[in-house]
């Protein structure tokens, strides 16, 4: 017999679709405009430094109700040692909280922060090609300025020398 377990929740059929792959909406910056995502991704890098000060108090608050607890264990006061358990399991889940809101917002800045950067290229890079484009036309309007210029002064000259030739047979 085989050690191979079968899991009946193993479905290869191939009517069973992948599960679809979840976008994180706060990521997508990609249509706004430069300024925009620049102020969006701003307001996520405040809102991450306003986590971590929070985060820090948190712990500051926690390590205040650690001396509690070691002052209720020292004097030796059951409720009271048990009050200061309890504020302090409420303190260490909220830390912990934020400490992952925290992450989960570092994370989204990075990616948030790289896209801008690529933002920031293509911008650039837009800017220049546009730029290119704009001096190729001025260099085509000033060669064909140039060029009527060349053509008006032929004229010219042909037309003064046409009036030297008649001036010529005139005078013959």
């Amino acid at each position: 017999m085989s050690d191979t377990i079968y899991d009946e929740s193993y479905d290869e059929s191939p009517t069973s679709q992948p599960d679809p792959i979840q976008v994180d909406q706060d990521l997508l910056i990609e249509d706004l405009s430069y300024q925009d995502a620049k102020d969006y991704v701003m307001r996520f890098l405040i809102a991450e430094k306003k986590l971590e000060r929070q985060l820090h108090d948190k712990q500051r608050e926690l390590e205040k109700w650690n001396e509690r607890l070691a002052v209720a264990e020292k004097n030796n006061t059951p409720q009271q040692l048990e009050d200061v358990k309890r504020h302090l399991h409420r303190l260490i889940q909220e830390r912990d909280t934020l400490a992952a809101e925290r992450d989960t917002l570092h994370r989204k800045n990075v990616v948030l922060k790289e896209k801008l950067q690529h933002m920031a290229h293509n911008a650039g890079a837009a800017a220049s090609a546009r730029a290119e484009k704009l001096l190729s036309d001025f260099e085509q309007l000033v060669d064909v300025d140039e060029y009527k210029l060349q053509e008006a002064m032929k004229d010219q000259e042909a037309d003064e020398e046409l009036a030297k030739l008649k001036a010529k047979l005139n005078q013959s």
